[in-house]
């Protein structure tokens, strides 16, 4: 004796088309990325702020002679080192120009005011206004 299938037959639906829901995936998966990336990159600058404000008073003698920063102007800029990182840590979408200015001043060693002893300090300080300035007009 037979017995009969009690499950129905499948329904055949049609697939939905990938072309559409693929590229909205990609373009969110991209777009997602990019603001991740951005977060993570202002979330290390702001570190890096305060890193370079907190060693403007380290008195350890042979860190200080190994390290390229120049204390007394870390230390003659130190409170605007901090307000600028607590700015860009509250700041959604901060300006793309200031971003790249602190990155100069902060990495490169020739040209920045924060380790050239030829250049002088009032180009530092006018530099650390015009971003603080920049970033508080576009938050």
């Amino acid at each position: 004796m037979a017995t009969q299938d009690t499950h129905p037959a499948p329904i055949h639906q049609p697939v939905p088309s990938r072309t559409a829901t693929a590229k909205t995936t990609r373009t969110g998966v991209r777009e997602r990325w990019r603001r991740h990336h951005a977060e993570r990159k202002r979330r290390v600058l702001v570190q890096q702020l305060r890193l370079t404000a907190d060693r403007a008073h380290d008195t350890d003698p042979i860190r200080r002679r190994r390290e390229p920063l120049l204390h007394y102007r870390a230390a003659a800029v130190r409170t605007d080192l901090l307000e600028i990182a607590a700015i860009l840590e509250h700041t959604q979408t901060p300006d793309p120009a200031s971003i790249a200015t602190l990155y100069k001043l902060l990495i490169n060693g020739c040209d920045s005011p924060l380790y050239n002893r030829e250049t002088h300090i009032s180009e530092l300080h006018a530099t650390l206004d015009y971003v603080g300035a920049r970033l508080l007009n576009h938050s």
